[in-house]
């Protein structure tokens, strides 16, 4: 039986709490390695050392953890259904050693369940364990609570920050999620336990960054916030490669954070040095137009007794021409 309004007091009490969303971190506290999932002294965490943690973060896992013990039950698995927000690049990492610990010592942490119909659940938080239990053939361990969407969302925000192993790239896609959702800046800094520019400049990363790269790099626990933002700055530029060729440049065969460190020193060394002389500019007709051609960008330049009307005529034809060059691709 799902348990009414317990969770819901708790996020009140993590909200209301004093002191404000955590800043942005030294890059020494950001790139520290991640724990894997679980309490502190719980096998699937592994005793890994805490990092500083919010009060908002601190009371939702203290309190919150204390009620879970108190009211638990075994649920099969395929009567789970995964949440729309994903708050993990690959669910699948470092599975096996989780399946080792719950086949040996039992699902120490439970997950969160809300009821959506009689006999089927919608996951809060716990994919990882979810899908290690499903696939070792037993039930899985869970609290099972009434709560509303954005209740929900908040909750699988915050037990991931207590959890302190998503890296920045997972939680900024995370972020980019819930904003294209259309939920406020303020759920999105409750969800995350984050101020309001962390927030955006978390989007502008996923905005700038082609999601299929971010996919083929990967999580990248470990690089931090600056190497992300490096590659957003240099994917901005008129001269950075296409999609097609970032994926190319990309070494699957390292770790993704490797992968993510040797795309941007390939990025530096293609770039175009200081001092390098322009492209050649091609010119129509008598010189009339001229085309400056640059990695990602046409510029169309008319002299002074250019006719006009050319260039209406450039700018009406530019679908025409574009679906021309579609149909010859294929």
């Amino acid at each position: 039986m799902a348990r009414k309004n317990v969770f819901s007091s708790t996020l009140r009490n993590a909200m209301s709490s004093e002191g404000n969303p955590a800043k942005d971190e030294p890059e020494a506290v950001e790139d520290e390695a991640r724990e894997p999932e679980g309490n502190l002294s719980d096998p699937e965490r592994g005793g890994q050392p805490r990092k500083r943690s919010s009060p908002n973060v601190r009371i939702f896992e203290q309190s919150f953890q204390e009620q879970m013990l108190r009211s638990l039950q075994d649920v099969n698995p395929d009567r789970i259904d995964s949440s729309r927000f994903h708050d993990r690049l690959n669910v699948s990492e470092d599975l096996e050693a989780l399946k080792d610990s719950i086949r040996e010592n039992g699902q120490q942490v439970p997950v969160l369940l809300r009821r959506v119909a009689a006999d089927r659940y919608e996951v809060v938080y716990g994919r990882r364990r979810i899908m290690a239990c499903r696939q070792l053939g037993v039930d899985v361990r869970a609290m099972v609570v009434e709560i509303s969407d954005e209740d929900a969302l908040i909750a699988q925000g915050l037990e991931n920050a207590a959890r302190l192993e998503n890296s920045y790239i997972e939680k900024a896609v995370f972020v980019a999620q819930i904003s294209e959702a259309g939920y406020s800046s303020e759920t999105i800094q409750k969800a995350l336990d984050i101020d309001k520019t962390q927030a955006s400049k978390m989007r502008g990363v996923v905005r700038d960054i082609p999601r299929d790269v971010i996919m083929a790099i990967g999580a990248a626990h470990g690089a931090g916030r600056r190497p992300w933002e490096e590659l957003r700055k240099i994917l901005s530029g008129d001269d950075a490669p296409g999609q097609a060729r970032l994926l190319k440049m990309i070494d699957e065969e390292l770790p993704s954070a490797d992968r993510l460190k040797k795309l941007l020193a390939d990025l530096r060394q293609a770039r175009r040095p200081q001092g390098a002389p322009p492209a050649p500019q091609v010119r129509i007709g008598n010189g009339d137009f001229k085309l400056d051609r640059k990695p990602r960008s046409l510029t169309v330049k008319a002299d002074r007794n250019a006719p006009e009307a050319f260039l209406q005529y450039l700018e009406e034809s530019l679908g025409r021409i574009y679906e021309d060059w579609r149909s010859n691709e294929r």
